[in-house]
């Protein structure tokens, strides 16, 4: 885990998720992939105000815009198993998919190599396999 420059925390799994996501979509001049993007910047202003302020502060780990929809990939570490962080994240779910965007989860004990931040056929084929579940054609 590190903090970037704007200070966002950066974990385990998503540099090398970035990189494979960059290799695959580099022919592609439509795709643009974002990092550490505000939750509210995909929701529309009535949304934002139902919201508990804990929501609005959310970041998304990474996103694929150009496609068809918003893809939006969560990379999840062992510390989203918790029961706080685990509820939270099923209704970040929920708000993404009412928003018209794909969810794609990267979790750890689904992806062993690339949590251990290698970027090798076998990391890339994870993420492949994640995209491809969720229903994003590459």
């Amino acid at each position: 885990m590190r903090k970037d420059t704007d200070g966002n925390i950066i974990g385990a799994g998503e540099d090398t998720t970035a990189a494979i996501l960059e290799e695959l979509y580099t022919l592609n001049t439509n795709v643009e992939i974002k990092r550490q993007q505000p939750l509210t910047n995909l929701l529309t202003e009535e949304f934002k105000n139902s919201l508990a302020e804990s929501y609005l502060k959310h970041k998304i780990d990474i996103m694929i815009i150009g496609l068809d929809k918003p893809v939006v990939i969560r990379v999840q570490g062992k510390d989203h198993e918790g029961v706080l962080k685990s509820a939270r994240d099923t209704v970040q779910k929920k708000i993404l998919e009412w928003h018209n965007c794909i969810v794609v989860d990267l979790n750890w004990y689904d992806c062993p190599i690339l949590f251990n931040e290698k970027l090798n056929d076998g990391s890339r084929d994870e993420v492949k396999n994640a995209l491809s579940s969720s229903g994003v054609h590459l």
